[in-house]
């Protein structure tokens, strides 16, 4: 009796041995002296000597290059930039009172409505395109917020002057920002705070820090924002934001005479500045908007065309910050350490990927200081449709602190930025599962979590040249 190849790779494909694409050799071991077949330890060399590499004919070659092109321009097809420009039209119409709803509803519900209607229509091809569906999610949601009806006006776009497709009733207002380049749009900068906190800089680096006490966010010719961190349990080293301060400096022409202040802090986010008004400057250049009373404010300052968004989750706050890139630059000035320009101190930096690696087996929460499991923090986090770096936060603050109301922090502050700027979907990579950058092990190697996907990528890179050089 002839003998039978292991099974392996060759013994697997052996059927397809004769197809020309696959050349992979039958390895067969041989008899001992004993006559028994002895067990087959395949060695690298051995494996390797057991394997072709299959030739890449051009036409796939091209049907790869399209599907690449196809997927990486797929946000476009679906007409979200598009889509993005009509909203910020319409809500600048909003803003400037030039929308008067038949239904007497909140002219911003247009403007929402209006950016919908856009997706629903452009993305009829998009059901499984996930930067689509979490910018319509994100629409869907703050319409139902602001009490947004599904069915009424939007914003007729034939009013708008073609010359001038962007924002072109601003021109007419006192006070309105202007970029020093007029012939290039301008460049927006985001800034985000939640948790524990967990901080999104202006450079879209992610950290998470312990910064207790009170520290600067941004602090400017403009404007001056600061938060205060406070312990959220004695036992661990969790902090939260429980006070935000926002500061708008002296500008006769077009803020206000003195500074507009407005303060915030736990179980008290008031509608209005300290001095008990909504708004200053010409044309309400500064104004502040409820959008959930007690629950969200927005902060809009014209003149730097800024908007600063506030939310209190439970027993502490989320921030939120838009700012042109211009406005960014002048915080460079000021020698005070601000965590939306320079991030955290290091030495205040949590390393919270090491964190859930030294704890991601734990089990019973009696052995460790964890308040949740890894997995069940995991799974609550994934129900919140959080990804990325808002899902490790998100498991981060669960496993630290058991409260679920960082899960719809982390949402929320995802939403907020996604609101505020829709490229921002275009950047994620939509994990909801946990990576683990580096795991330390005793004997000092490291082990990256994706080393075999690379070394796999590199195999086939390998081979591809190789071919390419013999053909």
């Amino acid at each position: 009796m002839r003998n039978q190849p292991p099974i392996g790779i060759c013994g697997r494909l052996s059927k397809m041995s004769r197809d020309p694409y696959f050349g992979c050799r039958e390895y067969r071991s041989e008899r001992s002296s004993t006559g028994r077949v002895p067990s087959v330890t395949y060695e690298w060399k051995e494996v390797m000597a057991s394997l072709s590499c299959p030739p890449m004919p051009p036409i796939l070659s091209l049907v790869v290059i399209f599907i690449l092109v196809y997927l990486i321009d797929s946000s476009n097809a679906c007409g979200m930039q598009l889509c993005n420009d009509r909203w910020r039209t319409a809500e600048d119409a909003a803003y400037r009172g030039l929308i008067k709803p038949r239904n007497g509803e909140d002219p911003i519900c247009v403007a929402h409505r209006t950016h919908l209607v856009c997706l629903i229509a452009e993305g009829v091809n998009c059901k499984t395109n996930l930067q689509y569906q979490l910018a319509k999610r994100a629409v869907i949601h703050k319409m139902k917020q602001l009490g947004c009806n599904d069915v009424g006006d939007i914003f007729n776009m034939t009013n708008v002057d073609p010359r001038r497709p962007r924002l072109p009733v601003r021109d007419n207002l006192i006070c309105t920002f202007r970029s020093r380049d007029p012939n290039k749009p301008i460049q927006y900068q985001h800034c985000g705070l939640f948790g524990d906190p967990h901080l999104r800089t202006f450079k879209d680096e992610f950290q998470t820090c312990k910064v207790e006490g009170a520290w600067s966010l941004v602090q400017n010719k403009h404007i001056v924002v600061m938060v205060t961190n406070n312990p959220v349990k004695d036992h661990v080293a969790a902090t939260a934001t429980s006070k935000l301060t926002v500061v708008i400096k002296k500008n006769d022409d077009c803020a206000s005479h003195d500074f507009v202040t407005y303060k915030a802090q736990t179980n008290d986010l008031p509608g209005t500045f300290e001095n008990g008004h909504s708004h200053a400057g010409p044309d309400e250049s500064v104004a502040i908007r409820v959008m959930d009373p007690g629950k969200h404010v927005e902060i809009y300052l014209r003149f730097i065309d800024t908007t600063i968004r506030v939310r209190q989750i439970g027993r502490y706050f989320t921030f939120a910050m838009k700012m042109p890139q211009e406005i960014v630059g002048q915080s460079l000035d000021d020698d005070t350490q601000q965590l939306c320009v320079q991030g955290c101190p290091e030495q205040e930096q949590i390393n919270y990927k090491k964190y859930l690696a030294d704890r991601r087996k734990i089990i019973d929460l009696h052995q460790g200081d964890i308040a949740m499991t890894s997995e069940r923090a995991s799974e609550l986090c994934r129900q919140s449709q959080v990804v990325d770096f808002y899902f490790d936060s998100c498991v981060f603050d669960l496993m630290t602190t058991g409260d679920k109301n960082f899960t719809v922090a982390a949402h929320q502050l995802l939403e907020d930025l996604t609101d505020l700027s829709p490229d921002i979907v275009k950047t994620q990579e939509n994990r909801t599962y946990l990576e683990y950058d580096e795991i330390h092990l005793s004997s000092g190697y490291r082990i990256h979590s994706n080393f075999i996907s690379w070394t796999c990528a590199l195999a086939v890179f390998v081979c591809l040249l190789l071919e390419h050089a013999t053909s």
